[in-house]
């Protein structure tokens, strides 16, 4: 068995092993990430983080560069993008209540825009080019998808209007499959939607698919990679993004998903355990790895290389860390509570 189809197994089992609860009623983070010539930017990561600069989630936009977080419960977050070549973005988002059972949460819709670093050329992907002679009706009905797509992501959610677009863009979609049933984008792009729904099971059907016309892609992976996490399965998760890594191997923002999974993965263990340790040092060769990859230009990698030594007791090693993501990165919305942590990791007995 390769080693794709092995970790693909384990994947599988670990997912469908597992439970997968319907999105509870919260407050819902919807957005979309373009260029400054307007194209929207897929293969994204996108971060949001507490008021005070913790990680709560990490998401990939979609082909059409649209992102969203469901299920918030508090009223302040900051979306970050730190991609190589651009400059940093920091988004600050309000909701204006906290939410409950009795109390429905509200949607809020940020559009972001990358500009590239000194007008520096972006690092290409590495990913193979992958084309498919699509008939002309399916092109139409995968199209039709896409807008209709777009369009549920700018309508309030939990509203009739926004419910009968995403199912108008799933039934697209699935039509383009039956016209064309190899349609590697639209198999893809089902599971995107499926996830939205929190439909799991149907978005690793159609991933298997898409794996199975095109086994080279490395976005199959981080999909199933992001979904593992979630899950909280980090372990597969970072295997999974390992693999994404081999077949792309010049995207830094892989690394850092995989040095994300393996320190949260680190942090369920008990620090008496030789994996905790070995798991950290696997995430600091892959954030560093990450971190030359990208010009050194990366600047999260600082705040997950902070995770790790307060974790570890490291206490100023961790200030250093979220010092040097300050000074590259001076324009964070969230800089003075990063800079307060600073201070009160220097400070701590």
């Amino acid at each position: 068995m390769t080693l794709r189809k092995l970790i693909l197994s384990s994947l599988l089992l670990a997912v469908l092993s597992g439970s997968y609860a319907a999105f509870a009623q919260g407050n819902m983070l919807r957005g979309k990430v373009r260029n400054t010539a307007g194209r929207a930017m897929p293969q994204v990561l996108v971060e949001l983080q507490s008021g005070n600069g913790q990680m709560i989630h990490q998401v990939v936009t979609n082909n059409e560069g649209d992102f969203f977080f469901p299920t918030l419960t508090d009223t302040t977050y900051i979306v970050v993008i730190s991609l190589p070549d651009y400059q940093p973005v920091n988004e600050r988002v309000e909701f204006v209540k906290h939410t409950s059972p009795e109390q429905p949460g509200e949607t809020r819709y940020v559009e972001l825009t990358l500009a590239a670093k000194g007008g520096g050329a972006p690092v290409k992907s590495s990913r193979p080019v992958f084309a498919q002679n699509v008939p002309q009706a399916a092109r139409d009905a995968f199209d039709r998808a896409i807008k209709l797509s777009r369009e549920s992501q700018s309508k309030p959610s939990a509203t009739p209007m926004q419910a009968v677009t995403s199912l108008q863009a799933v039934a697209a979609l699935q039509e383009a499959i039956k016209l064309f049933p190899d349609y590697f984008d639209a198999h893809f792009a089902l599971a995107n939607e499926w996830m939205k729904d929190g439909k799991l099971n149907d978005a690793i059907a159609e991933l298997e698919k898409a794996r199975q016309i095109n086994p080279r892609d490395d976005r199959v992976y981080q999909v199933f990679g992001m979904a593992l996490s979630q899950q909280k399965k980090f372990m597969v998760a970072a295997a999974v993004f390992g693999e994404a890594a081999r077949l792309n191997p010049t995207d830094p923002q892989i690394l850092l998903l995989r040095a994300t999974a393996l320190i949260d993965h680190a942090s369920t263990l008990d620090p008496s355990k030789p994996d905790r340790e070995q798991s950290f040092a696997e995430a600091q060769k892959s954030l560093a790895k990450a971190f030359e990859m990208s010009g050194r230009k990366l600047s999260t990698t600082h705040l997950q290389m902070a995770r790790i030594y307060e974790k570890k007791g490291e206490r100023a090693k961790a200030a250093d860390e979220l010092e040097q993501y300050l000074r590259e990165t001076p324009d964070a919305k969230n800089a003075a509570a990063i800079r307060e942590g600073a201070r009160k990791l220097r400070s701590a007995k």
